[in-house]
């Protein structure tokens, strides 16, 4: 998502808040995820003139938000907590699913949550983690393969 000269910080604001926080959510968990998404959009605000010229600036401010999470699961070790799925909220469905989703790698999560947890296109997912589309739907098909067999589930075609 390029931004256009004409448009403004809010404007932005208000078409990147909702990609950045979803990626971030599912590489993260509902809680880390959504600060690592406020600390980035805290950051375009105060170097916006350095993010504006640039050509991916959700992408960019997902491995922000991505950076900053990561410095909180190292101290959350620290402190001896379960870095895998901090502040995630009980799932009440398919009880081992996080275990199975912490399985995948980062990308691979955050492709698949995108895509079929949240019905995003693979453009759309592949402009957050700055990638090809055919890439996107490469993490998605492995992590897809990856799911079933953990879950022992046979596809029915």
């Amino acid at each position: 998502m390029a931004i256009d000269p004409e448009l403004g910080f809010e404007q932005f604001f208000a078409r990147a808040e909702p990609v950045l926080r979803v990626a971030l959510v599912g590489a993260f968990g509902p809680q880390l995820g959504r600060d690592a998404a406020a600390t980035a959009l805290a950051w375009a605000w105060q170097n916006w003139d350095r993010l504006a010229p640039m050509d991916n600036p959700v992408g960019y401010l997902y491995r922000v938000g991505r950076n900053d999470a990561l410095k909180e699961i190292k101290i959350q070790q620290r402190h001896f907590l379960d870095p895998r799925r901090p502040g995630a909220e009980p799932i009440e469905f398919e009880p081992m699913l996080a275990d199975f989703l912490s399985q995948l790698t980062e990308v691979q999560r955050v492709a698949v949550w995108m895509v079929h947890g949240l019905g995003y296109s693979h453009g759309e997912a592949a402009e957050v983690l700055q990638c090809a589309k055919p890439t996107v739907a490469t993490h998605v098909r492995r992590a897809l393969a990856k799911l079933r067999a953990a879950m022992e589930v046979e596809l029915d075609v």
